[in-house]
């Protein structure tokens, strides 16, 4: 507590401000005294500090604002790597099916060496059956709802859910890791 203009610590007197003082943490006559003055601490009023209810709501709905432009970026960069992903199991299809095809012109114009044609012929349709499924992943992805295939799958398949999850997380970590 600073002295006031009577020289006495704030029992009576004039205002702290006036003197150039400032008093505990607010500004204002003496402990005795029964006003506020200009400056001091105003409580009810809403301004700058939000402690009114206005500044309050203003922020809330500015929080959620956020919220929401962060939330609608993750979902567009959910539909962006899942077209991403269907579009490169669609290329890798296509890259499986014509190593295929040039395996199987090779048999057939007797250049495979010592592996048989029934050996190729096998390997070929196993190729073109990845390709089948990486194709028919590629349409759900582009096509099919899901979240309800992926909640229906978490609730009946939890462990193997949980497996595939950490496959295509390493997949996904690979790919991206590639790219820098």
């Amino acid at each position: 507590m600073e002295r006031n203009a009577d020289d006495m610590f704030g029992a009576t007197g004039g205002d702290a401000a006036s003197t150039g003082g400032t008093g505990m943490g607010s500004t204002g006559a003496g402990i005795a005294g029964n006003t506020a003055p200009s400056g001091g601490l105003e409580y009810g009023t809403t301004g700058s500090t939000g402690t009114g209810g206005t500044g309050t709501a203003d922020r809330a709905s500015e929080v959620k604002s956020n919220v929401d432009n962060k939330l609608n970026r993750v979902k567009d960069r959910a539909r962006e790597l899942q077209s991403t992903l269907a579009d490169r199991l669609d290329a890798g299809a296509e890259k499986l099916r014509q190593r295929g095809q040039r395996a199987t012109l090779a048999g057939a114009t007797g250049t495979t060496g010592d592996v048989g044609v029934a050996e190729q012929e096998r390997m070929s349709q196993v190729q073109d059956s990845v390709a089948r499924g990486m194709s028919k992943s590629a349409d759900w992805l582009r096509n099919g709802d899901l979240k309800a295939d992926i909640e229906k799958q978490v609730r009946d398949n939890p462990g193997r859910t949980l497996l595939i999850a950490l496959g295509v997380g390493y997949l996904l970590g690979k790919a991206f890791r590639g790219n820098r």
